[in-house]
């Protein structure tokens, strides 16, 4: 329990490290280390800003849900905050399964990073996920690249994936809402939803049908847009 305060592990320090173009590394290991965990009402605290488009795995919730009500909130969230409310940086899965269950209160460690730092942390954050989410990977480096200026290049160092990779996970956001909600509920694989990215919205959805009524592989799914 020495470090349970921390709100970097080893492994987001060296990313961040590498490619952060701010001083994140060294304000959050001086000036949070250390912080003191408070309670906060649960009311006083917002989706993040940058992910609230981004849906989460159904499934991913229940199973946050079902640990709070075993064990309770075991780890402080991590928070920043704005004006006169808080926004969630870490934690958002429990966050949202608090709001589920209707928590009054929730341990928190009270951070005050920029937007730019947030987007990195938060990106880091969600590569440390076993199976992470690419909807929400796909939010945060739009974000990086329109609001920072990060170029597919400064990008594909943060994923260490291709640039055009990055480009394939840009090129999502532009499908249909129900669409990117069968990516996150593991309906369709980032691999369907790709080969259907590039298609007008009425078309998407009508190849999306098809691939959940016949269960068509990755393979088949190309050939079927390639031959619209």
């Amino acid at each position: 329990m020495k470090n349970q305060n921390r709100i970097i592990n080893k492994s987001l320090k060296n990313l961040l490290e590498k490619f952060s173009n701010t001083d994140v590394i060294p304000t959050i290991e001086q000036n949070y280390a250390h912080e003191s965990i408070i309670n906060l009402p649960l009311k006083l605290i917002e989706d993040n800003l940058y992910l609230k488009k981004a849906r989460i795995s159904e499934n991913n919730l229940r199973e946050y849900e079902e640990s709070i009500k075993e064990n309770g909130i075991i780890r402080p969230l991590v928070v920043r905050k704005i004006k006169d409310h808080y926004e969630i940086v870490i934690g958002r899965r429990l966050f949202i399964a608090c709001k589920i269950l209707n928590i009054e209160e929730i341990p928190v460690i009270v951070v005050n990073f920029s937007d730019e730092e947030t987007l990195l942390v938060l990106l880091a954050d969600t590569l440390e996920q076993r199976s992470y989410n690419v909807v929400e990977v796909a939010y945060l480096i739009r974000n990086l690249r329109d609001t920072f200026n990060y170029t597919n290049k400064e990008l594909s160092n943060l994923l260490k994936q291709s640039t055009s990779q990055v480009s394939n996970i840009l090129q999502l956001l532009n499908l249909p809402k129900e669409i990117l909600k069968d990516v996150v509920n593991n309906k369709l694989s980032y691999g369907h939803a790709k080969a259907i990215s590039r298609l007008e919205n009425d078309k998407a959805i009508l190849i999306r049908n098809e691939i959940l009524k016949n269960k068509l592989s990755v393979r088949q799914t190309e050939l079927l847009v390639n031959n619209l």
